[in-house]
Formats: structure tokens, sequence, C-alpha cells
């Protein structure tokens, strides 16, 4: 090795609009998928708004929780 650097970079080390997009359709989409959930089991159950904030709830925690997994602890 010659002890230059690449002129490639790691992509891996640099946010790029591609990873922004990446985290925000991880939270848009925690939020739909458990949300709907909730919504469902409300309507299942006949229920009025008991189990869709705990499906959003769920659906955040769970999509911040995976957002940290693969980005943050990478």
């Amino acid at each position: 090795m010659n002890g230059h650097r690449s002129a490639k970079r790691d992509s891996s080390t640099e946010p790029s609009n591609a990873n922004a997009a990446t985290l925000v359709s991880y939270l848009l989409g925690g939020l739909a998928f458990w949300g709907g959930v909730g919504w469902v089991v409300d309507w299942a159950l006949g229920f009025s708004g008991l189990f869709l904030p705990i499906g959003l709830g769920v659906g955040l925690v769970g999509s911040i929780y995976l957002i940290y997994t693969q980005h943050v602890r990478s």
C-alpha cells in the first residue's frame, strides 16, 4: 500500500439524502403499520380510540429502535 487515501469515499461514514429518506421511511412506516394494526383491533373489538394510540406508540418506539440498531450502532 502506498499510504494514499482512495478518492472514493466510504458511503457508510457520510450521511446522504438516501440515508435521510430511509430514516423518514422507517418512522412513517412504523407509525402507519402499527397504527393500522391498532385501528383494526379497535374496529374488531368495538373500541373507539383505545388501541390506535397504543399502536402508534409501539410503531414509533419500534422504528426508533430499528434506526438505532441499523444506523447509529453500526
